[in-house]
Protein backbone atom coordinates (compact mmCIF):
# COMPACT_ATOMS: atom_id res chain seq x y z
CA UNK A 1 0.00 0.00 0.00
CA UNK A 2 2.83 2.36 0.96
CA UNK A 3 4.59 1.41 -2.29
CA UNK A 4 1.45 2.27 -4.27
CA UNK A 5 1.13 5.67 -2.55
CA UNK A 6 4.84 6.35 -3.14
CA UNK A 7 4.49 5.44 -6.82
CA UNK A 8 1.44 7.66 -7.22
CA UNK A 9 3.19 10.59 -5.51
CA UNK A 10 6.27 10.09 -7.70
CA UNK A 11 4.15 10.08 -10.87
CA UNK A 12 2.33 13.28 -9.85
CA UNK A 13 5.58 15.07 -9.07
CA UNK A 14 7.08 13.94 -12.39
CA UNK A 15 4.00 15.11 -14.32
CA UNK A 16 4.09 18.48 -12.58
CA UNK A 17 7.77 18.85 -13.44
CA UNK A 18 7.07 18.06 -17.10
CA UNK A 19 4.24 20.61 -17.25
CA UNK A 20 6.45 23.24 -15.65
CA UNK A 21 9.11 22.57 -18.27
CA UNK A 22 6.70 23.36 -21.14
CA UNK A 23 6.61 27.06 -22.21
CA UNK A 24 3.68 28.89 -20.63
CA UNK A 25 2.35 30.08 -23.99
CA UNK A 26 2.85 29.74 -27.72
CA UNK A 27 3.46 32.62 -30.11
CA UNK A 28 0.89 35.38 -29.60
CA UNK A 29 -1.79 35.44 -32.30
CA UNK A 30 -3.46 38.70 -33.32
CA UNK A 31 -6.56 39.04 -35.47
CA UNK A 32 -7.14 42.14 -37.61
CA UNK A 33 -8.54 43.28 -40.91
CA UNK A 34 -11.07 45.58 -42.50
CA UNK A 35 -14.48 45.68 -44.18
CA UNK A 36 -15.44 48.33 -46.75
CA UNK A 37 -18.96 48.89 -48.13
CA UNK A 38 -19.41 51.44 -50.91
CA UNK A 39 -22.33 52.84 -52.91
CA UNK A 40 -21.71 54.96 -55.99
CA UNK A 41 -22.32 55.86 -59.60
CA UNK A 42 -20.23 56.88 -62.58
CA UNK A 43 -20.34 57.57 -66.29
CA UNK A 44 -20.98 54.51 -68.46
CA UNK A 45 -17.61 54.68 -70.20
CA UNK A 46 -17.18 51.43 -72.15
CA UNK A 47 -19.66 49.52 -69.99
CA UNK A 48 -23.38 48.77 -70.14
CA UNK A 49 -25.20 52.15 -69.79
CA UNK A 50 -27.68 50.48 -67.43
CA UNK A 51 -24.94 49.75 -64.89
CA UNK A 52 -23.92 53.28 -63.89
CA UNK A 53 -25.08 52.74 -60.26
CA UNK A 54 -23.46 49.97 -58.26
CA UNK A 55 -22.73 48.59 -54.78
CA UNK A 56 -19.26 47.22 -54.02
CA UNK A 57 -17.42 45.88 -51.01
CA UNK A 58 -13.96 44.67 -50.07
CA UNK A 59 -12.80 42.78 -46.98
CA UNK A 60 -9.70 41.07 -45.63
CA UNK A 61 -8.81 39.26 -42.42
CA UNK A 62 -5.23 39.38 -41.11
CA UNK A 63 -3.73 36.74 -38.86
CA UNK A 64 -0.40 37.84 -37.40
CA UNK A 65 1.73 36.22 -34.74
CA UNK A 66 5.04 36.93 -33.01
CA UNK A 67 7.07 35.75 -30.07
CA UNK A 68 10.08 37.32 -28.38
CA UNK A 69 12.73 34.62 -27.92
CA UNK A 70 15.10 34.29 -24.96
CA UNK A 71 18.05 35.20 -27.19
CA UNK A 72 16.52 38.61 -27.94
CA UNK A 73 15.30 37.79 -31.45
CA UNK A 74 11.65 37.90 -32.52
CA UNK A 75 9.91 35.26 -34.65
CA UNK A 76 6.62 36.12 -36.33
CA UNK A 77 4.50 35.92 -39.42
CA UNK A 78 1.31 37.05 -41.15
CA UNK A 79 -1.50 35.56 -43.25
CA UNK A 80 -3.86 37.75 -45.31
CA UNK A 81 -7.22 36.15 -46.08
CA UNK A 82 -9.43 37.67 -48.79
CA UNK A 83 -12.92 37.78 -47.29
CA UNK A 84 -14.93 39.03 -50.27
CA UNK A 85 -17.31 36.45 -51.75
CA UNK A 86 -16.13 37.19 -55.29
CA UNK A 87 -12.45 36.54 -54.56
CA UNK A 88 -10.91 33.51 -56.28
CA UNK A 89 -7.61 33.79 -54.35
CA UNK A 90 -8.21 33.20 -50.66
CA UNK A 91 -4.77 33.94 -49.21
CA UNK A 92 -2.83 36.58 -51.13
CA UNK A 93 0.14 36.83 -48.74
CA UNK A 94 1.61 34.41 -46.23
CA UNK A 95 5.07 34.83 -44.71
CA UNK A 96 7.34 34.11 -41.75
CA UNK A 97 10.10 36.37 -40.39
CA UNK A 98 12.95 36.44 -37.89
CA UNK A 99 14.22 39.80 -36.63
CA UNK A 100 16.87 41.06 -34.27
CA UNK A 101 19.88 43.34 -34.03
CA UNK A 102 21.01 41.95 -37.41
CA UNK A 103 17.87 43.20 -39.17
CA UNK A 104 14.96 41.15 -40.50
CA UNK A 105 14.75 38.03 -42.66
CA UNK A 106 11.37 37.23 -44.24
CA UNK A 107 10.42 34.11 -46.22
CA UNK A 108 7.09 33.40 -47.93
CA UNK A 109 4.55 34.91 -50.30
CA UNK A 110 5.09 38.66 -50.27
CA UNK A 111 5.73 41.73 -52.42
CA UNK A 112 9.14 42.26 -53.98
CA UNK A 113 11.39 44.65 -52.01
CA UNK A 114 10.98 47.49 -54.53
CA UNK A 115 7.23 47.56 -53.87
CA UNK A 116 7.84 49.79 -50.84
CA UNK A 117 9.54 52.56 -52.82
CA UNK A 118 6.59 54.80 -53.64
CA UNK A 119 2.94 55.51 -52.91
CA UNK A 120 0.24 58.06 -53.60
CA UNK A 121 -1.80 58.63 -50.46
CA UNK A 122 -5.31 60.12 -50.53
CA UNK A 123 -8.48 59.56 -48.49
CA UNK A 124 -11.73 58.13 -49.84
CA UNK A 125 -12.72 54.86 -51.52
CA UNK A 126 -11.28 55.71 -54.96
CA UNK A 127 -7.51 56.06 -54.88
CA UNK A 128 -4.64 55.82 -57.34
CA UNK A 129 -2.58 52.75 -56.41
CA UNK A 130 -4.45 49.82 -57.99
CA UNK A 131 -7.36 52.24 -58.21
CA UNK A 132 -10.97 51.07 -57.86
CA UNK A 133 -12.14 53.58 -60.48
CA UNK A 134 -13.08 50.73 -62.87
CA UNK A 135 -15.75 49.58 -60.39
CA UNK A 136 -17.74 52.70 -61.24
CA UNK A 137 -16.69 53.73 -64.76
CA UNK A 138 -16.18 51.30 -67.65
CA UNK A 139 -12.57 51.75 -68.79
CA UNK A 140 -9.79 49.84 -70.57
CA UNK A 141 -7.26 49.84 -67.76
CA UNK A 142 -3.53 50.60 -67.79
CA UNK A 143 -0.87 50.27 -65.11
CA UNK A 144 -1.71 52.04 -61.84
CA UNK A 145 0.80 51.02 -59.19
CA UNK A 146 4.45 51.31 -58.10
CA UNK A 147 4.91 47.61 -57.25
CA UNK A 148 7.66 47.27 -59.87
CA UNK A 149 7.44 43.50 -59.40
CA UNK A 150 7.50 42.70 -63.15
CA UNK A 151 4.78 40.08 -62.82
CA UNK A 152 6.13 38.36 -59.68
CA UNK A 153 3.46 39.68 -57.30
CA UNK A 154 3.25 37.70 -54.01
CA UNK A 155 5.61 34.96 -55.26
CA UNK A 156 7.54 32.81 -52.80
CA UNK A 157 10.64 34.85 -51.93
CA UNK A 158 13.30 35.52 -49.35
CA UNK A 159 13.90 39.11 -48.22
CA UNK A 160 16.49 40.73 -45.98
CA UNK A 161 16.10 44.20 -44.44
CA UNK A 162 18.95 45.91 -42.62
CA UNK A 163 18.53 47.82 -39.35
CA UNK A 164 17.84 51.52 -39.83
CA UNK A 165 21.06 53.54 -39.45
CA UNK A 166 20.80 57.35 -39.36
CA UNK A 167 17.50 57.11 -41.22
CA UNK A 168 18.90 54.84 -43.96
CA UNK A 169 17.59 51.31 -44.59
CA UNK A 170 18.20 48.73 -47.33
CA UNK A 171 16.02 45.77 -48.38
CA UNK A 172 16.74 43.05 -50.94
CA UNK A 173 14.57 40.13 -52.10
CA UNK A 174 14.92 37.11 -54.40
CA UNK A 175 12.15 34.93 -55.89
CA UNK A 176 13.29 31.84 -57.87
CA UNK A 177 10.03 31.72 -59.84
CA UNK A 178 6.34 32.57 -59.57
CA UNK A 179 5.39 29.63 -57.34
CA UNK A 180 2.86 30.39 -54.62
CA UNK A 181 3.40 27.42 -52.32
CA UNK A 182 -0.23 26.23 -52.49
CA UNK A 183 0.28 22.72 -53.84
CA UNK A 184 -0.30 20.14 -51.13
CA UNK A 185 2.35 17.77 -52.53
CA UNK A 186 4.95 20.59 -52.53
CA UNK A 187 5.52 19.99 -56.27
CA UNK A 188 5.30 23.60 -57.44
CA UNK A 189 8.07 23.92 -60.02
CA UNK A 190 7.60 26.54 -62.74
CA UNK A 191 8.44 25.40 -66.27
CA UNK A 192 7.94 28.79 -67.96
CA UNK A 193 7.19 32.42 -67.16
CA UNK A 194 8.89 34.72 -64.67
CA UNK A 195 12.17 33.48 -63.13
CA UNK A 196 14.92 34.82 -60.85
CA UNK A 197 13.32 38.06 -59.66
CA UNK A 198 15.91 40.20 -57.86
CA UNK A 199 14.60 43.35 -56.19
CA UNK A 200 16.16 46.05 -54.00
CA UNK A 201 14.93 49.04 -52.02
CA UNK A 202 16.84 51.96 -50.50
CA UNK A 203 14.83 54.16 -48.12
CA UNK A 204 15.81 57.27 -46.20
CA UNK A 205 13.73 59.16 -43.66
CA UNK A 206 14.59 62.20 -41.55
CA UNK A 207 13.22 65.29 -39.84
CA UNK A 208 13.87 68.76 -41.23
CA UNK A 209 12.68 71.24 -38.66
CA UNK A 210 8.95 70.69 -38.30
CA UNK A 211 8.80 68.52 -41.43
CA UNK A 212 9.19 64.77 -41.89
CA UNK A 213 10.74 63.63 -45.17
CA UNK A 214 11.06 60.14 -46.66
CA UNK A 215 12.62 59.03 -49.96
CA UNK A 216 12.48 55.55 -51.51
CA UNK A 217 14.25 54.12 -54.57
CA UNK A 218 13.44 50.60 -55.74
CA UNK A 219 14.78 48.47 -58.63
CA UNK A 220 13.79 45.03 -59.93
CA UNK A 221 15.02 42.70 -62.65
CA UNK A 222 14.09 39.17 -63.75
CA UNK A 223 13.75 36.81 -66.69
CA UNK A 224 10.49 35.96 -68.43
CA UNK A 225 10.84 33.11 -70.94
CA UNK A 226 14.56 33.98 -71.27
CA UNK A 227 13.89 37.68 -71.86
CA UNK A 228 15.22 40.24 -69.38
CA UNK A 229 12.71 42.58 -67.72
CA UNK A 230 13.63 45.66 -65.70
CA UNK A 231 11.80 48.19 -63.53
CA UNK A 232 12.38 50.96 -61.04
CA UNK A 233 10.37 53.37 -58.89
CA UNK A 234 11.11 56.57 -56.97
CA UNK A 235 8.90 58.05 -54.24
CA UNK A 236 9.04 61.09 -51.96
CA UNK A 237 6.83 61.88 -48.96
CA UNK A 238 6.74 65.12 -46.96
CA UNK A 239 4.51 65.98 -43.99
CA UNK A 240 4.28 69.07 -41.83
CA UNK A 241 1.50 69.79 -39.38
CA UNK A 242 -1.88 68.93 -40.97
CA UNK A 243 -0.45 68.58 -44.50
CA UNK A 244 1.13 65.50 -46.08
CA UNK A 245 2.25 65.14 -49.70
CA UNK A 246 3.33 62.00 -51.59
CA UNK A 247 4.85 61.93 -55.10
CA UNK A 248 6.05 58.98 -57.16
CA UNK A 249 7.27 57.81 -60.56
CA UNK A 250 7.76 54.24 -61.77
CA UNK A 251 8.76 52.34 -64.93
CA UNK A 252 8.42 48.67 -65.93
CA UNK A 253 9.99 47.45 -69.19
CA UNK A 254 8.50 44.05 -70.03
CA UNK A 255 9.39 43.81 -73.73
CA UNK A 256 10.48 46.09 -76.58
CA UNK A 257 6.79 46.66 -77.30
CA UNK A 258 5.54 46.91 -73.71
CA UNK A 259 6.97 49.69 -71.55
CA UNK A 260 4.72 50.99 -68.77
CA UNK A 261 5.11 54.15 -66.73
CA UNK A 262 3.13 55.52 -63.82
CA UNK A 263 3.39 58.83 -62.00
CA UNK A 264 1.23 60.66 -59.52
CA UNK A 265 0.87 62.87 -56.50
CA UNK A 266 -1.48 63.10 -53.52
CA UNK A 267 -2.12 65.74 -50.87
CA UNK A 268 -3.98 65.13 -47.60
CA UNK A 269 -5.09 67.97 -45.31
CA UNK A 270 -6.39 67.27 -41.79
CA UNK A 271 -9.14 69.77 -41.08
CA UNK A 272 -9.28 68.71 -37.41
CA UNK A 273 -8.94 65.55 -35.32
CA UNK A 274 -11.68 63.66 -37.18
CA UNK A 275 -12.03 65.20 -40.66
CA UNK A 276 -9.59 65.00 -43.57
CA UNK A 277 -9.75 65.99 -47.24
CA UNK A 278 -7.46 65.15 -50.15
CA UNK A 279 -6.72 65.75 -53.81
CA UNK A 280 -4.79 63.44 -56.10
CA UNK A 281 -3.73 62.94 -59.70
CA UNK A 282 -2.08 60.01 -61.48
CA UNK A 283 -1.23 58.97 -65.01
CA UNK A 284 -0.56 55.48 -66.32
CA UNK A 285 0.89 54.81 -69.78
CA UNK A 286 1.71 51.80 -71.93
CA UNK A 287 4.02 52.38 -74.90
CA UNK A 288 4.25 50.06 -77.89
CA UNK A 289 5.89 50.25 -81.32
CA UNK A 290 2.52 51.25 -82.75
CA UNK A 291 1.15 54.66 -81.75
CA UNK A 292 -2.42 53.51 -82.33
CA UNK A 293 -1.93 50.81 -79.66
CA UNK A 294 -0.48 53.10 -76.99
CA UNK A 295 -2.56 53.44 -73.81
CA UNK A 296 -2.88 56.42 -71.48
CA UNK A 297 -5.17 56.93 -68.51
CA UNK A 298 -5.45 59.90 -66.14
CA UNK A 299 -7.25 59.82 -62.78
CA UNK A 300 -8.11 62.88 -60.69
CA UNK A 301 -9.71 62.51 -57.23
CA UNK A 302 -11.15 64.62 -54.42
CA UNK A 303 -11.60 62.69 -51.16
CA UNK A 304 -13.18 63.15 -47.75
CA UNK A 305 -12.87 61.06 -44.58
CA UNK A 306 -14.55 61.46 -41.19
CA UNK A 307 -13.40 59.31 -38.28
CA UNK A 308 -16.48 58.04 -36.44
CA UNK A 309 -14.41 56.39 -33.72
CA UNK A 310 -13.23 52.87 -32.82
CA UNK A 311 -11.88 52.07 -36.28
CA UNK A 312 -15.02 53.21 -38.14
CA UNK A 313 -14.94 55.97 -40.75
CA UNK A 314 -17.22 57.49 -43.36
CA UNK A 315 -15.44 58.17 -46.64
CA UNK A 316 -16.35 59.61 -50.03
CA UNK A 317 -14.65 60.28 -53.38
CA UNK A 318 -15.46 62.37 -56.42
CA UNK A 319 -13.29 61.44 -59.40
CA UNK A 320 -12.64 61.81 -63.10
CA UNK A 321 -11.23 59.22 -65.51
CA UNK A 322 -9.80 60.38 -68.86
CA UNK A 323 -8.22 57.97 -71.37
CA UNK A 324 -6.32 58.47 -74.62
CA UNK A 325 -5.75 55.07 -76.22
CA UNK A 326 -4.23 56.08 -79.56
CA UNK A 327 -6.91 55.96 -82.22
CA UNK A 328 -9.20 53.80 -80.07
CA UNK A 329 -12.92 54.50 -80.19
CA UNK A 330 -13.26 53.39 -76.54
CA UNK A 331 -11.69 56.51 -75.03
CA UNK A 332 -13.66 57.93 -72.09
CA UNK A 333 -13.85 61.12 -70.06
CA UNK A 334 -16.23 60.30 -67.22
CA UNK A 335 -16.96 61.33 -63.63
CA UNK A 336 -18.03 59.33 -60.60
CA UNK A 337 -19.14 59.77 -57.00
CA UNK A 338 -18.73 57.07 -54.32
CA UNK A 339 -19.37 56.98 -50.58
CA UNK A 340 -19.62 54.49 -47.75
CA UNK A 341 -18.19 53.11 -44.55
CA UNK A 342 -14.89 51.42 -43.70
CA UNK A 343 -14.42 49.41 -40.51
CA UNK A 344 -10.90 48.46 -39.39
CA UNK A 345 -10.41 45.95 -36.58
Amino acid sequence: MKTSKLLTTTMLVSAAAMIAAVPASAAKLKLGGYYEQWIGAGGKGTADPNEQFDIQNDAEIFFSFKEKLSNGMTAGGRFELEAGTGQTTKYDESSLYLSGAFGKILIGNNDAAAGGAASIKVVGPVGHIKSDRADWVGVNTTQHDFDTDLGSSDAQLIMYTTPKVNGLQLSASYAPDNSDGTNSDMDDRETSGVKNTVSGLLKYSTKMGASKVSVGLGMTTNKSDNQTQDGWALGVGVSQGPVSVTVGYGVEEFTATDERTFMGAGLIYKLDKVNSVSVGFSQGKKKTNTAASDLEENIATIGFSRNLGKGVSFQASAFNVDTNHGTSTTNVNENGLVGGVKVSF
